[in-house]
């Protein structure tokens, strides 16, 4: 899995946690249409986020920078 620096646009949380609202990728921005997982490590946040083709992104940030990388996509996605 190969993380690629991008754009995020997200809220956040009273206790801090972004809230990814959409993502770009490949020049397109991807709606989020569900939020997954999500975990803090030393390096910054995870989440797992799904968009509306059923593709499953990895999104990190370090507060200064997102980045994403794709986790699955649907067997009929070409």
């Amino acid at each position: 899995m190969k993380f690629r620096v991008t754009e995020v646009e997200a809220t956040f949380t009273a206790d801090g946690w972004p809230m990814p609202a959409s993502v770009r990728w490949g020049g397109e921005i991807l709606p989020v249409i569900d939020i997954g997982r999500r975990w803090r490590a030393e390096e910054g946040v995870h989440i797992l986020v799904r968009v509306p083709d059923g593709r499953v992104f990895e999104l990190h940030t370090n507060s200064s920078q997102w980045r994403a990388a794709l986790v699955s996509r649907p067997p009929h996605f070409a």
